[in-house]
């Protein structure tokens, strides 16, 4: 199995009301050929293995990202400043 990280079932691509109809093939193809899948938005999705970030869950990990560089850059020109 994948480890995705920090996120929900809620991030997933493939989440809705209904259920999670790529979870239920995956555990079909493990022997459990009738479960039905129908997590809670804020149920742990890090080891899912169909786990596909959706709209929001890309958004948030580029905004993150943004700030993780914008943060590097602000530290290489103190230390070039103060070197």
């Amino acid at each position: 199995m994948l480890d995705h990280g920090d996120v929900r079932c809620g991030d997933c691509g493939h989440f809705t009301d209904e259920g999670c109809e790529e979870a239920a093939e995956a555990l079909a193809l493990e022997g459990w050929p009738r479960a039905a899948v129908c997590p809670e938005d804020s149920a742990d999705a890090s080891r899912c293995p169909e786990f596909t970030p959706g709209e929001g869950c890309l958004l948030a990990m580029a905004e993150e990202c943004s700030g993780r560089e914008a943060r590097d850059r602000v530290a290489a020109v103190r230390s070039f400043m103060y070197s």
